[in-house]
């Protein structure tokens, strides 16, 4: 456990499996961008606990469309893997490596064991299983109750703060953050670069004039 000691800040919990030594297995690895950590369907051996980079976890339709439902950055773990384990139930979702990543990795039995036996291991898990849960209803309500305009003009200002600023991101990228097609966001774009509000590139999009799109979402909400 002593290895573990310079991750400490990451997930206080450490200290406390240091404290009372517990002697448990654990294998870190790296993981490159874009590996798959997991497929739907997969069996989980393992809970990953991140302490670099980010693994984006997403839906992906028997269409192909993907739309993303949260990321694991550093500092957290993924939930569904958590659950996977608990449950001896299937991973449910993909989770795919955004960022070059690493990770600490406990596998079923001493994930297990450490669920029994300490408590600040057991209030980190059930914390993040809140969190996560909040995460995906605000998913939902946003895909659910509002519309794609709406979606589409928080997604551009939540990546901009002054004119002309850039957003490095395709289409199929922003309609994956959102919740849509592809083409609906480029139909949505075109018409936001016509009134002059914004600018396409390829792979990219210029904020022209931020002070229409925060106009244009007071309206909308």
């Amino acid at each position: 456990m002593e290895q573990l000691k310079e991750y400490e800040s990451l997930f206080p919990f450490i200290e406390e499996l240091i404290v009372n030594e517990f002697n448990i297995n654990y294998a870190k690895k790296s993981l490159p961008k874009g590996v798959a950590i997991f497929h739907e369907g997969d069996s989980c051996e393992g809970v990953p606990f991140v302490v670099k980079g980010c693994i984006r976890v997403s839906k992906i339709g028997k269409n192909g469309k993907e739309m993303s439902v949260y990321r694991v950055n550093a500092g957290e773990t993924c939930i569904l893997s958590v659950m996977s384990i608990l449950t001896n139930e299937p991973y449910p979702l993909t989770a795919i490596v955004e960022e070059d990543a690493e990770a600490f990795i406990i596998p079923y039995e001493e994930f297990k064991k450490l669920m029994g036996a300490s408590s600040d291991f057991q209030d980190y898990i059930y914390k993040t299983i809140m969190y996560r849960f909040q995460e995906v209803i605000k998913v939902m309500d946003e895909v659910i109750f509002h519309s794609t305009d709406e979606r589409i003009i928080k997604f551009l200002l939540k990546y901009t703060e002054n004119d002309g600023d850039m957003i490095e991101a395709t289409h199929v990228k922003i309609a994956m953050e959102i919740g849509t097609a592809r083409e609906v966001v480029s139909r949505l774009l075109k018409e936001m670069e016509r009134k002059g509000w914004v600018h396409l590139s390829r792979g990219k999009v210029f904020v022209i004039k931020r002070t229409e799109l925060v106009k244009k979402l007071e309206k909308l909400v």
